[in-house]
């Protein structure tokens, strides 16, 4: 686990990222560090609406405040749910290990009822939750090095998949992705679609042959999250079945 220094958890409010980021850092021993702001939930409204032509500087505090993070070791991160908005910041937590833990709309509501007091009168939660998984979702995903869900509110397991994840992958060179093998084209539409490094590395087992169960093995992840990850790897590039999946991984335009 000597590779991984700093730890980001990236998604939407109402996803957990604080429980986690708390009980992971714990487990490891290293610093919890809040960078979650969560202006957005607590009001109702974009990041956009709430500051207008000061959303530039609010992003490029962001920016300062997680540059300055990544100069620290050891350290577990909540960010706000509004950091992908930002290029500049999408590629610094690029470079950096990025867990994005999932929340689905339905869950995310219950979750999140106690904020509604703090929302804007004629705000409809649920409108403003889907806006936001419709825009953030898939960067989220790209991000990501690991997508997890936590529909399930299961954090100590949540935290032992990230911590075999981070054991395993990390140090097995076998393991490791060229940038080709994260851009596939759609099945149908023809468009690059770019993949995060779990979906990307999901996908090349598969074609290897593994099972689902197989790859979780390999990944160190649970079953459920390896046959989330190819649903959704089968969503993006127009595929209806594993077999076709493969195909595609293999067709070169």
């Amino acid at each position: 686990m000597n590779s991984c220094k700093r730890i980001f958890l990236i998604g939407q409010p109402g996803a957990g990222k604080a429980l986690v980021a708390k009980s992971l850092a714990q487990q490891l021993g290293w610093e919890y560090i809040d960078a979650d702001l969560c202006l957005e939930s607590r009001i109702g409204v974009s990041i956009d609406d709430i500051l207008g032509k000061g959303t530039k500087d609010f992003m490029q505090c962001q920016y300062q405040i997680l540059a300055d993070i990544c100069q620290k070791e050891h350290v577990v991160v909540t960010t706000d749910a509004s950091i992908v908005d930002s290029e500049q910041l999408r590629e610094l937590l690029s470079k950096e290990f990025t867990v994005y833990l999932q929340v689905s709309l339905e869950v995310q509501m219950q979750r999140t009822a106690h904020q509604e007091a703090l929302l804007k009168p004629e705000a409809n939660r649920e409108t403003f939750f889907k806006q936001l998984h419709e825009t953030r979702d898939a960067i989220y995903e790209t991000i990501a090095k690991i997508i997890i869900s936590s529909d399930n509110s299961k954090v100590d397991e949540h935290v032992t998949e990230i911590i075999k994840y981070i054991s395993v992958v990390k140090s097995d060179e076998s393991k490791a992705l060229d940038k080709k093998e994260l851009t596939f084209f759609h099945k149908n539409l023809h468009t690059p679609v770019k993949l995060g490094a779990q979906q990307a590395m999901a996908l090349k087992f598969l074609a290897q042959g593994l099972s689902a169960k197989e790859i979780a093995r390999e990944m160190n992840l649970s079953y459920r999250t390896i046959e989330g990850t190819l649903a959704k790897v089968m969503e993006l590039l127009g595929c209806t079945s594993s077999k076709e999946l493969i195909a595609l991984y293999h067709w070169k335009p």
